[in-house]
């Protein structure tokens, strides 16, 4: 028996998840990337392309918690970065 199969094993809450090469993508197939995590320790994704032109503002992209990505645009889907 190795030591992994001895360590339980926990599922890590999606708004604490660390990985820099995973990516969110909502309801609408736009793409969220991690930017960090505020002061709460809540995840922050940011959207620098939204499919809709007048989602996507001026200046730099605005860094919305995982649960504000949620509410407004749906339950989300992580996916790895380097598998698309």
């Amino acid at each position: 028996m190795n030591a992994f199969s001895q360590t339980p094993q926990r599922p890590v809450p999606l708004h604490k998840a660390t990985l820099p090469q995973t990516e969110f993508v909502d309801n609408s197939s736009d793409v969220w990337q991690p930017a960090g995590h505020n002061g709460r320790g809540e995840l922050l994704l940011t959207c620098s392309s939204p499919r809709e032109q007048r989602d996507a503002g001026d200046g730099e992209s605005y860094q919305w918690t995982l649960h504000e990505v949620q509410q407004s645009f749906g339950p989300l889907m992580a996916r790895s970065a380097v598998a698309s």
